[in-house]
């Protein structure tokens, strides 16, 4: 037998070097990322919430959660830490379409713009933006007063980044 025979790899004697990436995790060695990974994964979330109305759809008009206008019960965070991170739109007709996405606390009370965008004169659209949600706000959607256009069966989209813990 060889003195390799004798020998047996465990993570935690694996040197890992936490400069390459980020976030720094002030892990060095395999057993603690493989650690930290593990728990990311466990207590990190990214939902996905879709708004929509059928029809022709005037500026100024609140999406729909299910068939109640967002502005009323918008689609609750739970999430600690939450970012929209992706916002998508696809409209009947290419045409050029503002979306607002709003927080509130439930029946409009306390609401505050997180941001807007705006598609080119096409059907689909996707975006990636960086809005903060608090924890336990509601997330409404609007085509904007200033869109200009009006929409057609609007489906709205966004992708949410938070943490469960």
């Amino acid at each position: 037998m060889s003195l390799r025979d004798y020998f047996v790899q465990v993570a935690e004697s694996t040197p890992y070097d936490d400069t390459l990436e980020s976030p720094l995790t002030s892990s060095d060695d395999v057993q603690a990322i493989i650690d930290y990974l593990k728990n990311k994964v466990a207590t990190s979330a990214s939902p996905g919430f879709t708004w929509s109305r059928s029809g022709n759809i005037p500026n100024s008009a609140w999406l729909l959660n299910d068939s109640v206008p967002s502005i009323l019960s918008g689609r609750l965070i739970f999430l600690n830490n939450a970012e929209i991170k992706k916002v998508f739109i696809a409209n009947q007709n290419a045409v050029i379409l503002t979306i607002g996405i709003y927080s509130h606390d439930g029946d409009g009370n306390n609401i505050t713009l997180l941001g807007t965008v705006t598609t080119a004169a096409q059907r689909s659209s996707t975006f990636t933006v960086t809005y903060p949600v608090a924890l336990n706000k509601q997330i409404a959607i609007q085509l904007e007063a200033s869109s200009a256009n009006a929409g057609t069966n609007i489906v709205v989209g966004c992708l949410i980044k938070g943490d469960l813990a």
